[in-house]
């Protein structure tokens, strides 16, 4: 008697041990996936300064642009208000805003990604803490169930 109750309560901290290693790996996984989530949400933050601070610098650019074409075109006796040299500077702060736009909507699209990213890598790590738990649920109950098969067979074999 006394071996058959040794082999089960051996089964049970079996399975006990068992479940505990798939509860701890879910939650490993759900704090590996919002780490990531984290590391994802800051890369995204940083493309969308990194983007203002890109579009800052290209319109200082253009402004300076603008001043030199100004400045070149008044020093060889053009009028800048008119003509050319007015085309020319509308043209360049045109195309100047225009890559300053398309820089803060690159950034954008980059930090959406990240973000949407991190939102991925949380489901994901909630997914696995669920797994988790349900796998270790099913190892306790699988480990009781054949504790108490082993018991049972132990002990109508001394009865025999």
């Amino acid at each position: 008697m006394w071996v058959s109750v040794a082999v089960a309560v051996v089964g049970l901290i079996g399975a006990g041990v068992s479940a505990y290693g798939s509860y701890a790996a879910g939650e490993n996984a759900e704090e590996a996936a919002d780490y990531n989530a984290k590391m994802q949400e800051r890369a995204a933050a940083d493309a969308l300064q990194r983007g203002s601070v890109d579009a800052a610098q290209i319109k200082e650019r253009t402004r300076k642009l603008i001043a030199t074409q100004i400045a070149n075109s008044g020093a060889s006796g053009f009028d800048t208000s008119t003509g050319t040299p007015l085309d020319l500077s509308v043209e360049a702060k045109g195309y100047g805003e225009l890559d300053a736009l398309t820089t803060i909507n690159n950034a954008q699209r980059v930090g959406a990604g990240g973000k949407a990213q991190a939102e991925l890598d949380r489901f994901q790590g909630r997914a696995a803490s669920s797994a988790g738990t349900i796998g270790a649920a099913g190892t306790l109950i699988s480990g009781a169930s054949n504790a108490y098969y082993g018991y049972k067979k132990g002990m109508l074999a001394k009865t025999d």
